[in-house]
């Protein structure tokens, strides 16, 4: 008997028909599934998927993203939802995709690749294996019908999805034995059908990802010279020029003063900022036993730089930017900000040479918070520009890249409202941002 499930393909057998053991029966699978069996669905959807069964696949997807009955793998989730969608599974796109969003550049390419050299494993006791007779009589008329869908989907005009061969199928399959370089005897085999899935199995990993399009609210290159307009930047203090690298913005590392008073004033946001600096160095060490805390001094910010743009994107975004640092030590603040000041928000706060390298504030009126931190130093002062990636979905999940590697991973959903442009503050340093662009 076949494979039991709704109107999935059947796994059609010529010369040797063998029964399959009711273990690998997908109504079995998922029973187990529903009752929260993870580790055993698991091990049966896998043992389906191994053979092409797309709704398997599906499956193994689902549960790999979200860690049920092994660890959460964004990697072999976007695999086997691309493995579903080249057969044809009508949501498999859509969870790819929506798995991508949560993923970095490397991770999409690890898994497109495995999926591109995916194949099946050898066939499970109990399910026989395929035969290149030809095909006849009514079981050769469903396995016609399948490879004319195969044809179909990588743009092999075949004709109707009948099982009935044609002219036009005979051709179609020539067309295609033709191209992966098959001899062209236009048979319709179980063979070929292997083939045509492969096919459309590279198809789908290598084709780009599909999804909602982005809106870009922010996409400035500086390449007219003057900040000032199109769009417009607003220096709240300090001093910005345009140079070959960008966005040019030097600052002499603050000093600690006299101490005034332990109370941060809301009307300078920049003091929680730098204070929030303070705290993430003391934490980790990365102050004297016998320097002043935030408490006990009061830092004298006449010469940090404070720019914005306004630029209104939703809650989910997408940062880019293009950034040169100098020299050492140095701090420089940048985010996204709410309301109609550039206070609240999200911060990305980097310490050059010190540890933590970036940490990750969320700024409110009720203080900041840091949400994650990354491992050991970050080291940008190499004379040449680096690209910082940051991602947010809307379910909090956050991501920052430094060139591609993972640098930061956290989920907050404390803000829930879109931000309205973007902020960049040098605490002490000398920094170029070459580019920027915010897309939502």
């Amino acid at each position: 008997m076949a494979i039991i499930k709704g109107s999935v393909f059947l796994l059609f057998l010529f010369g040797h028909i063998a029964l399959i053991n009711a273990d690998y029966r997908y109504t079995d699978a998922l029973q187990s599934y529903e009752r929260q069996e993870y580790r055993h669905a698991l091990q049966m959807f896998d043992r389906l998927a191994t053979i092409g069964d797309a709704d398997a696949q599906y499956m193994l997807g689902q549960m790999h993203e979200a860690g049920q009955g092994t660890l959460q793998d964004f990697v072999e989730a976007h695999k086997w939802y691309n493995l579903a969608a080249a057969r044809g599974h009508r949501h498999a796109v859509t969870a790819r995709d929506a798995v991508a969003a949560r993923m970095t550049v490397q991770q999409i390419s690890e898994a497109q690749q495995a999926a591109r050299t995916w194949q099946p494993r050898a066939t499970p006791s109990g399910i026989a294996l395929e035969s290149s007779s030809p095909v006849e009589g009514l079981s050769g008329q469903q396995l016609v019908a399948e490879v004319q869908r195969e044809l179909n989907r990588l743009g092999y005009a075949a004709g109707p999805e009948d099982g009935l061969m044609g002219t036009r199928s005979r051709n179609a399959i020539r067309d295609f034995q033709g191209t992966v370089g098959l001899a062209q005897d236009g048979q319709p085999t179980t063979a070929l059908l292997a083939r045509l899935r492969q096919a459309g199995r590279e198809q789908a990993a290598t084709a780009p990802e599909t999804g909602p399009a982005r809106r870009v609210a922010l996409d400035e290159a500086f390449s007219d010279g003057d900040f000032r307009h199109n769009p417009p930047w607003t220096v709240l203090s300090g001093r910005f020029g345009i140079d070959d690298g960008g966005l040019r913005s030097v600052v002499e590392k603050p000093q600690m003063a006299t101490p005034v008073s332990p109370a941060l004033r809301p009307e300078r946001p920049e003091e929680l900022g730098l204070a929030m600096l303070q705290l993430i160095l003391e934490q980790a060490g990365g102050l004297k036993p016998n320097a002043p805390s935030p408490e006990a001094a009061e830092i004298e910010f006449g010469d940090a730089a404070r720019i914005f743009v306004l630029a209104p994107v939703d809650n989910a975004f997408r940062l880019e930017l293009e950034l040169a640092s100098y020299q050492r030590p140095g701090s420089l603040e940048l985010g996204l900000f709410q309301g109609s000041q550039p206070d609240g928000g999200y911060r990305l706060i980097y310490n050059a040479g010190s540890r933590p390298g970036l940490s990750l504030v969320r700024m409110t009126g009720d203080g900041g918070d840091v949400i994650a931190s990354s491992d050991g130093t970050l080291d940008l002062e190499d004379g040449r520009f680096h690209i910082l990636s940051w991602t947010r979905d809307e379910s909090g999940n956050m991501q920052v890249s430094v060139d591609d590697q993972r640098v930061l991973q956290a989920q907050d959903r404390r803000l829930r409202q879109g931000f309205q442009g973007f902020v960049l503050v040098n605490h002490g340093g000398d920094y170029n941002l070459r580019r920027v662009r915010l897309e939502h």
